[in-house]
């Protein structure tokens, strides 16, 4: 008699063999190789398709022109100035700049950087108010028109553009003060000697020194040459001298700078110096 095997049925639910197992792990694998997202379900393993590679594209563009966007968008500025002139040695004429930066009427964070002439002279932070006022020194204007710059830099999380404003603020410099003239010309002290030279960037000669220091202490215009300088103002005796003075000898100039010393541009190889005075017989000109 023979005997039929029973082989149980396998009850719903139970593990599934090593080999079914290993089959559905390689198609998550390969699944997720291919981008796809992993879908899990009872006992299977499949994977949804991928998003299109143009949607991702349209997406990724979308996305770009928002930022783009961002960053052309500027802040609205606006900057007033609480006078447009000033007076050199009166810290009254100090002219005060005040800048505020909005956007959609809120507040903007950020900085101000101020430039007199191309020159970065102050940086200050925005308050809570999106406002602030700067007062440069005077010291920091040359005595005639100086072009003043205010850029408005928002902080980086703001997303927003900079923006400049300028203005134009003229300086006029009081009477002739000898003291002045000597400060100007210490600032100069070791720049090189040239000939025909008239400013810090090509070197100085004598005359072109002392023309340059008058203009920017005072503001006036000195000849060019050392023997019509000798002619540009009063002639004072050597007692009576004042610092500021030109000191005049046959094809030279000098400034006097008090206490038997003068500065001037005496030579290549020497330049811009200052020194006891060695000119015996000097003629001194008050401009």
């Amino acid at each position: 008699m023979s005997h039929t095997q029973y082989s149980p049925a396998r009850p719903q639910g139970t593990e599934r063999s090593p080999r079914l197992r290993r089959s559905a792990v390689a198609v998550a694998l390969s699944a997720a190789l291919a981008g796809g997202t992993l879908v899990v379900g009872a006992g299977t393993a499949s994977a949804a398709p991928a998003p299109s590679t143009s949607s991702t594209v349209a997406n990724v563009s979308v996305a770009g022109q928002a930022l783009v966007a961002a960053k052309k968008s500027k802040p609205a500025v606006k900057v007033s100035v609480s006078r447009k002139s000033a007076q050199k040695g009166s810290k009254k004429t100090r002219p005060v700049f005040t800048v505020k930066a909005t956007k959609g009427g809120d507040p903007v964070k950020g900085r101000v950087r101020l430039f007199v002439d191309g020159k970065k002279v102050n940086v200050k932070k925005l308050n809570n108010n999106g406002i602030v006022r700067m007062k440069p020194q005077l010291k920091r204007y040359d005595v005639g028109k100086n072009r003043v710059r205010l850029t408005v830099v928002p902080a980086r999380s703001t997303g927003l553009a900079q923006v400049q404003r300028n203005r134009t603020i003229t300086v006029k410099a009081k009477k002739t003060s000898g003291s002045k003239v000597v400060n100007v010309a210490n600032r100069y002290v070791g720049h090189r000697y040239s000939y025909g030279g008239t400013s810090p960037a090509t070197g100085f000669d004598c005359s072109g020194f002392t023309s340059y220091v008058y203009k920017k202490a005072t503001g006036k215009n000195l000849p060019r040459s050392s023997s019509a300088q000798r002619s540009a103002g009063k002639k004072v005796s050597r007692q009576n001298a004042k610092p500021g003075d030109i000191v005049y000898t046959p094809g030279h100039v000098a400034i006097y700078a008090g206490k038997g010393q003068v500065i001037e541009a005496a030579r290549p190889g020497t330049g811009v110096i200052k020194r006891k005075m060695w000119q015996s017989n000097p003629t001194f000109v008050r401009v």
